[in-house]
């Protein structure tokens, strides 16, 4: 197997993982919803609306969290799908001879 296939199998390989964890994070999607939704119509019982609005406030941002590390692993398995040149360089570099000046 020459440099190129290894680093080539690795990168997919690598891929491969990303999507399955982008697609386990796209999993806890429906339960945040599912937990904005009820904070959302919920009416605090203590007439405090301060409490109802900070977990209103922390489920969108967590969802949004949660969509930007979904975008973020699906971007990362793209490019390492492709595998380019300096997915190479990075997976594999190339070692210095012991006589070549560096």
């Amino acid at each position: 197997m020459s440099r190129k296939e290894a680093v080539l199998l690795v990168s997919r390989a690598l891929a491969i993982i990303q999507f399955v964890n982008a697609m386990l994070e796209i999993t806890y999607l429906p339960v945040r919803f599912m937990s904005l939704l009820h904070h959302a119509r919920e009416v605090s019982v203590l007439a405090l609306p301060a409490s109802d609005d900070f977990w209103r406030g922390y489920y969108c941002i967590d969802i949004a969290f949660l969509l930007l590390r979904v975008v973020a692993l699906l971007l990362l398995t793209f490019v390492l799908w492709n595998c380019g040149p300096w997915i190479e360089r990075v997976l594999l570099p190339k070692r210095e001879e012991p006589g070549q000046p560096a």
